[in-house]
């Protein structure tokens, strides 16, 4: 038994599209939230897929959406809560363990 097999990835975060997602978040320093269209045009996803996505980071307080309207447009923000920074730390912990980084 290795020291790393008692490691285990977030299943949420683990998903390669949710993963992108996070990713995408949290790495906007300057940017505590981004838009919909923003996430959906720089990770090249459809709405549905996006959508499916961030509804299970939601699920998982991983992610704040909030709507609102900008000069009569409805606009969506999506941003990484408190829990999805401190989830995805953690996920990146466990992976760079497992690889020995």
């Amino acid at each position: 038994m290795t020291d790393t097999e008692h490691i285990v990835l977030n299943e949420t975060i683990h998903q390669p599209t949710r993963l992108r997602i996070m990713t995408l978040l949290v790495s906007q320093s300057e940017a505590p939230r981004l838009t919909y269209g923003f996430i959906q045009s720089n990770l090249n996803l459809t709405g549905g897929n996006l959508t499916t996505h961030l509804r299970k980071l939601e699920e998982a307080n991983y992610v704040q959406i909030t709507k609102e309207f900008h000069k009569n447009k409805p606009r969506t923000w999506i941003e990484s809560t408190k829990a999805g920074k401190e989830a995805f730390a953690e996920y990146y912990t466990n992976l760079r363990n497992i690889l020995g980084l």
